[in-house]
């Protein structure tokens, strides 16, 4: 069959044609032949909230970080965590035994002066003469055979150093031979013994010969300076046998008997010092025998009186000052409640930076939440407010603002004002430092008033209006002009005039 290309196209076109129309038939329908539900809403008085809703943080209202004042060797922690704390406990301390005794030696000098203030206000009797002159030559007396003791103990001092040349001497011949730089090292370590060896028997034959204190004196004092020396000469050779090739060359016997003279000479060094500490001490006392003798013998005097008054404070002032620095060493809780960290540790040198104990208050806690700075008008002291916490969120806690930050801070770019929000019964137990969630807090809070959505209040010729019918089933629908005041939490606006009780408000 032939088919004609003209009639072909002819019909093609029609069939677009139909097509066309019959979707613009369909659109019309569809899109312009809506049926349009209305929604009313018949209006009653009822209770108007308006509320700000932010997130917020659980905190300590006080939350202390507690360092040592002075850096220190911690020697005794006294809290555990959680642990309940009452102001002015003891938490921790550093080593203070050293304070202790200066302390006590304070305490005991002013004891001593106040005695011989009293004893100076009471006058002396002949056995208290006596007795003043008996205490100086007691105090001489030890001070004498302190003296003595020390020539035994200066004679031991110098075998000690005359032993350390012998032992380094044998060593450096045997071992220590060539030309190297251990070589050089141990020599020089060798002649300096010997030059303290030579120095100390000059000293201690010249104290001998004298018998003179004042030349024992000097003889103490250089002997010290040369066992201070040959320890220290006598550890470079030791050190030097543990480099390079002595390692293996020197025998661990005689490794051995450089640390027994090292040792030798430490003790003899610790018995001299300690002879001329207590040589020291009994010139001192001697001093004090004699003062307080002179004070006996003469008749009481106001300068007398009042110097010792003067005396007494001084030494009651710097043991109050000993006792501010012991506080240094010692932590005590400034608050009544629990320990929420513990760092120190017994042995463990800490700083003045160093967080020792954390303490927070007990059953007193507060939320912090930043609220934007559009909402921050709407807020006030004292307002009621709600909190719900993530840990409990089917527990509502009651609560009140306490207090505004006057500052802004900048939260995501963000001007926000802290907001403290305090619980009205702190001793629930659920309550715990670090929780979160979020606060509710009332801003406005009316009863009976009449509040519809916001979309119904619409604006004609400038005055706002709402559509009302006399019934829902009613067609007809009047306008009323209303005046209108805040806005709920809800989205709804309050309705200050305008509506009555039972108004049925056409939504849309």
């Amino acid at each position: 069959m032939k088919i004609n290309p003209k009639n072909w196209l002819s019909r093609k076109r029609i069939t677009w044609v139909a097509i066309i129309a019959a979707v613009l038939i369909g659109g019309y329908f569809l899109f312009f032949n809506k049926k349009v539900v209305e929604e009313t809403l018949a209006v009653h008085p009822a209770d108007f909230l308006q509320q700000v809703s932010a997130s917020g943080k659980i905190v300590a209202k006080e939350n202390l970080d507690l360092s040592f004042e002075e850096p220190g060797q911690v020697s005794s922690v006294n809290v555990r965590v959680g642990q309940n704390v009452y102001a002015g406990q003891l938490l921790a301390s550093q080593s203070t035994g050293q304070l202790q005794a200066q302390l006590a030696g304070m305490q005991a000098g002013i004891q001593l002066e106040q005695a011989r203030l009293d004893q100076l206000l009471a006058g002396n009797s002949p056995e208290d003469i006596q007795t003043g002159k008996n205490d100086i030559s007691l105090a001489q007396q030890n001070l004498d055979n302190a003296y003595i003791s020390s020539q035994n103990i200066l004679d031991n001092a110098y075998t000690a150093l005359s032993g350390a040349y012998t032992q380094t001497h044998y060593i450096q011949q045997t071992y220590f031979n060539s030309g190297d730089l251990e070589v050089i090292k141990v020599q020089a370590a060798l002649n300096t013994i010997n030059d303290n060896v030579k120095e100390a028997k000059q000293y201690l034959d010249n104290a001998k010969n004298s018998q003179n204190q004042t030349n024992w004196d000097i003889a103490i004092a250089h002997i010290v300076t040369d066992l201070n020396s040959t320890y220290a000469a006598l550890g470079i050779i030791r050190q030097t046998c543990e480099e390079g090739l002595y390692y293996t060359r020197v025998t661990a016997t005689d490794k051995a008997s450089l640390d027994t003279q090292k040792t030798s000479i430490n003790t003899a060094l610790s018995s001299v010092v300690s002879s001329q500490t207590s040589i020291a001490a009994y010139k001192v006392k001697i001093t004090q025998a004699k003062d307080a003798l002179v004070l006996k013998q003469a008749p009481a005097r106001t300068s007398d009186i009042a110097v010792y008054k003067a005396q007494i404070a001084q030494a009651k002032a710097n043991a109050q000052n000993v006792i501010a620095q012991l506080n240094k060493k010692r932590i005590y809780s400034p608050i009544n409640g629990v320990v929420t960290a513990v760092n120190a540790k017994p042995g463990k040198v800490f700083s003045s930076q160093d967080v020792a104990v954390s303490v927070i208050s007990k059953n007193n806690f507060e939320v912090e939440s930043y609220v934007p700075e559009i909402n921050i008008s709407l807020i006030s002291i004292n307002q009621e407010t709600e909190i719900t916490l993530d840990s409990y969120p089917t527990a509502v806690f009651a609560a009140k603002v306490i207090s505004i930050d006057p500052a802004e801070t900048i939260k995501d770019g963000v001007s926000t004002y802290k907001v403290t929000i305090g619980f009205n019964d702190n001793n629930d137990p659920r309550i715990k430092s670090g929780m979160t969630g979020t606060i509710t807090i009332t801003t406005e809070r009316k009863s009976n008033v009449i509040s519809i959505p916001q979309g119904a209040v619409q604006i004609k010729n400038g005055q706002k209006i709402v559509r009302v019918k006399t019934s829902a089933q009613a067609k007809e629908v009047t306008e009323k002009a209303v005046t209108t005041g805040s806005v709920s939490s809800s989205g709804n606006i309050e309705i200050i005039s305008g509506l009555d009780d039972g108004d049925i408000v056409v939504l849309n």
